[in-house]
């Protein structure tokens, strides 16, 4: 089986930049997890979530516009399946094609269209992609990561990404292979911490087509459900206590919601399908320790329709998640013990069944018969051979000449700090860029070069490894300067120990450290004035409830040329001062904006706000009819300005004023144009209708 390296085009729009301003783990902080009655001890365990995006610089810079992309792709392919790779946005399998039954077994999305859901924000659906590292959509969905093609041994060549994930400083690889005469696709994923004790994440995200009446099956029955403020509930499928109907069916559900298969102790293998109306169906099964499965749905309501229709082309995006990871669920932390591996093998295939064995039965029977099917196609025995073979063939080294593409420099950065390291993966010492220049004129010169305060910084680095490094640079000459003290400011910011998972990292004490940060941050500001220092330094202060402070800083930072170098000064200022009630203030600033910064979506979307609380309704023609491509995930800003904006006009048309209600009041007037003004299906992103469940809050 040879590897086929080509081109695709594909309608799409662009990622064109990042955010420069950091965002701290303290902007997100650690989330633990309530349960019902009744949900077991053993399943509380290592419960708890924080999802960390520094080193990384978060991806917003998209738009709706669409112009026809080549996309780089591998293609593995031989009797039966047709896979077709995207080494462009993070290794996603775009594409499994079933050439038997003449279909795409996934949900393949005819466009690219990034939306506000990964940890780094942009995110396309569809597809198969490899979450790792941090819960969330990984940081690599829409990078490059590095690619080569390899031979078994056998003649046969299998495609291999691989990258290092900075946040917990550990290196991933996924190994794709497709025998001669395999009616599956067989992954073998390798993760390896060559660091200290520190937690990861990794779920298998498959995307399948929903058409109406998909049914998910699996190998186990027991769920634990996550919808709602309630807290987590340990239950049986198909009824479940969140709402009513057979939810092995997704388009029973009436909100977005989730649920994880717990499968008995100690099995060797899982799997878990999705079978639609006409009998077609996906499943893949892997081996231990990726024996955790778990079904997303969007909903069979208005905003679940929108959400699919925006991230695709129409309802030709229609879709439901299949899931695999090593952890209870995604709200589990996963414990990674220093200089240790975790690896497994999963496969993907589909299949056409008599849709009466799957339809017609209870979900007790139904998983029952399709179990057998499963067996069938790829018996465990099967699976935990290729298991072993694919082992073995993961710690194959990568030459520089079976790269077909290139991913970032921040491996050979890594094995440049730490020479010690052994890996099969390859990082050309040409990948270093202009991304790690200062990190590695630190390394070789002994100092972070001072540079221009009114550009860019060129990247962040929080790794405690560069903390001692950096230290000893202050000492040399030229090594005490704003950029240096900068990053140190934000290396203790972000500081926090790696070696728990989150339930005991909680109770972790980082005064010492954010004092440091502090006085760094003031040093770098002192040196050399800067809108780096003082904007993390206004963060500071207002996560210590010190606001006035931290409008003092904010307000400096507009004042300065450097403000203008980047729209996220303005964006994250104007958000403040709107949260703060500080309407007049805050369209001042805005009035003094370019008006490019003006025409960006979340800027627009503040003005959009500004318009309704400042009642200048005459502002807000197209503003509901408008595309905003940077809503996130659970964001509700949009419906909820509709039905303040219908409030709001009611109450003048009745000569009232909204801002002279009471609390009781204004809630009353937002419930009735909640119910007498149903929001254009364009800006209903709402996830549930309950105010009380997941999804429903706002920024």
């Amino acid at each position: 089986m040879k590897v086929k390296v080509t081109e695709i085009a594909v309608p799409g729009a662009s990622l064109n930049g990042t955010d420069p301003l950091p965002k701290f783990r303290r902007q997100t902080g650690f989330q633990l997890f309530d349960t019902k009655d009744g949900f077991p001890e053993f399943a509380k365990k290592d419960l708890g979530a924080c999802t960390r995006t520094l080193p990384y610089r978060v991806q917003d810079r998209y738009g709706r516009e669409r112009r026809i992309q080549k996309l780089k792709v591998a293609v593995l392919e031989n009797e039966y399946l047709r896979a077709t790779v995207t080494p462009g946005y993070g290794g996603k399998l775009w594409s499994l094609y079933d050439k038997e039954n003449k279909r795409e077994i996934l949900m393949s999305n005819p466009v690219i269209q990034p939306g506000n859901l990964a940890i780094r924000n942009a995110w396309t659906s569809g597809g198969i992609e490899w979450n790792f590292g941090s819960l969330g959509h990984t940081y690599f969905t829409c990078d490059d990561v590095w690619t080569a093609v390899l031979n078994d041994g056998e003649g046969n060549e299998f495609l291999r990404f691989y990258e290092f994930e900075r946040a917990k400083e550990c290196f991933f690889q996924v190994d794709l292979h497709l025998p001669e005469g395999s009616r599956q696709l067989f992954s073998h994923v390798k993760v390896v911490n060559p660091g200290g004790d520190t937690t990861t994440y990794w779920w298998t995200n498959v995307a399948i087509p929903q058409d109406g009446g998909t049914r998910v099956l699996s190998s186990s029955e027991d769920v634990i459900v996550v919808c709602g403020g309630e807290g987590l509930s340990y239950e049986k499928l198909p009824h479940l206590s969140v709402m009513d109907g057979d939810l092995s069916y997704p388009h029973n559900a009436t909100r977005s919601f989730d649920y994880f298969f717990q499968p008995e102790d100690g099995v060797k293998t899982t799997w878990e399908g999705g079978v639609n109306k006409k009998g077609f169906a996906f499943y893949d099964r892997s081996t231990a320790p990726l024996v955790y499965h778990k079904m997303f749905c969007w909903g069979n309501h208005r905003g679940g329709d929108r959400w699919q229709e925006f991230l695709s082309d129409g309802r030709r995006g229609d879709y439901i998640e299949l899931q695999a990871g090593f952890a209870r669920s995604q709200l589990h932390d996963k414990p990674f013990p220093a200089h240790s591996s975790i690896e497994w093998t999963q496969c993907f295939g589909g299949t056409r069944v008599d849709p009466d064995t799957v339809h017609g039965l209870t979900l007790h029977e139904a998983n029952g018969m399709f179990g057998l099917v499963v067996s069938e196609l790829i018996p465990e025995n099967t699976l935990i051979r290729a298991d072993e073979k694919y082992s073995r063939l993961a710690d194959m080294k990568v030459e520089e000449s079976s790269v077909i593409h290139r991913g970032s420099g921040w491996g050979a950065l890594h094995l440049r700090l730490c020479p010690d390291i052994e890996t099969p993966l390859c990082f050309p010492g040409d990948s270093l860029g202009e991304e790690q220049r200062p990190w590695l004129s630190l390394l070789d010169g002994g100092v972070i070069e001072n540079a221009d305060p009114g550009l860019i910084p060129s990247s962040w680095m929080v790794s405690d490894k560069w903390i001692p490094v950096l230290e000893k640079s202050f000492d040399r000459p030229g090594g005490d300067n704003w950029l240096s003290r900068l990053h140190y400011g934000n290396m203790m910011f972000e500081y926090f120990d790696n070696a728990h998972t989150v339930p005991t990292a909680v109770s972790f004490d980082a005064s010492g450290y954010e004092k440091r940060a502090e006085e760094a941050w003031l040093a770098s500001d002192s040196l050399t004035p800067n809108v780096w220092a003082k904007r993390n330094l206004a963060l500071l202060y207002l996560l210590r409830g010190d606001k006035a402070r931290a409008e003092a800083l904010y307000d400096a930072i507009m004042e300065m040329p450097a403000s203008l170098c980047d729209f996220a000064f303005a964006a994250e200022y104007l958000g403040r001062l709107i949260s703060d009630g500080k309407y007049e203030k805050a369209w001042r600033i805005y009035e003094g904006l370019p008006e490019n910064m003006k025409r960006v979506d979340r800027i627009a979307l503040h003005a959009a706000k500004l318009s309704v609380k400042l009642e200048k309704f005459d502002l807000l023609d197209g503003v509901f009819e408008r595309e905003y491509a940077d809503i996130r995930e659970g964001e509700t800003s949009l419906t909820d300005l509709w039905f303040e904006y219908k409030a709001r006009l009611t109450a003048s048309l009745r000569g009232e004023r909204f801002d002279s209600y009471d609390d009781a009041e204004k809630a009353e007037a937002l419930e009735r144009a909640e119910k007498d003004f149903p929001p254009p299906h364009e800006i209903d992103f709402r996830m549930s209708y309950d105010k009380t469940r997941k999804y429903r809050a706002t920024e």
